[in-house]
């Protein structure tokens, strides 16, 4: 299903009623704390949304659940006193109740499902926590169903030992290729291009098309690496790194593919 276009509203419909009455008993929590200082009543706060949180996540609004969990995480910090409970803190835990109900009743409108348009809120309860700013990768929920185009070319039948002979073969071409584009400017475009190499000798023995998906949706994120604002990010290099490690997973045994890795690959890719 895809994320942003096909979410199935009918499990929402049946919650919604709950949703909005957790959100409403939340935002009055809240309020009672700004104006009575009772600790007590930010747990009762941070219970509610933790309501919301587990309605969300069993009807399958992922992204959505990054900012009620930031939200709870606030507010266990104000409630145990390890955030000062200022005007900012107070201000932006009630734009994310608020925001986090106008985000449902736009799905119910006809809006797409689109965890990005969170983007703001999530960065906001990020800051005043004094955190990282939020990747918009954390946020980008891809239809990750779909395969790569049917392949021309059938794979060949290999054994173990020989699978893993061509894995250690690319897995070092790979990390040459990695080290050339990291530390070698002027050898950038050679360093990608073994790195893009090493990975389609990779897709091209894999026996599945889902299988081959994650190794060539990793093709694409190298070819977004020509983008300079792309390359330039630690996110993106530390992406060159993970994908390394799941080609030492695949030698390891496991073809166990890691979504987040899929998810920021298809993210740069957009």
């Amino acid at each position: 299903m895809n994320a942003a276009t096909e979410f199935d509203l009918g499990p929402l419909t049946w919650v919604k009623g709950e949703i909005d009455q957790a959100l409403q008993r939340a935002g009055e929590a809240l309020d009672l704390f700004v104006a009575n200082a009772d600790a007590t009543q930010l747990k009762f706060c941070r219970t509610h949304v933790h309501q919301v949180h587990g309605a969300l996540d069993i009807v399958g609004l992922n992204g959505i659940t990054e900012l009620t969990e930031s939200l709870e995480a606030l507010l266990l910090a104000l409630e145990e006193e390890r955030l000062p409970a200022g005007e900012a803190a107070q201000s932006v835990a009630h734009e994310a109740l608020a925001g986090l109900r106008q985000y449902l009743d736009d799905l119910l409108a006809g809006e797409p499902h689109q965890p990005l348009r969170m983007l703001p809120l999530c960065s906001r309860l990020a800051e005043v926590r004094g955190l990282p700013p939020v990747h918009p990768g954390d946020l980008f929920y891809p239809d990750l169903s779909l395969r790569p185009p049917r392949s021309t070319v059938t794979p060949p039948a290999l054994t173990t030992e020989e699978m893993h002979k061509v894995l250690r073969k690319q897995r070092t071409r790979f990390q040459k290729g990695l080290l050339k584009w990291l530390t070698q400017p002027e050898q950038k475009a050679s360093g990608r291009q073994a790195m893009s190499e090493a990975l389609a000798a990779i897709e091209a023995i894999q026996p599945t098309p889902g299988a081959r998906s994650f190794w060539w949706v990793s093709q694409a994120f190298l070819e977004a690496l020509d983008n300079p604002d792309i390359s330039i990010e630690p996110l993106a290099r530390q992406l060159c790194a993970r994908i390394d490690l799941q080609i030492r997973r695949l030698l390891d045994g496991s073809g166990k593919l890691a979504e987040r890795v899929m998810r920021e690959a298809l993210y740069y890719v957009a």
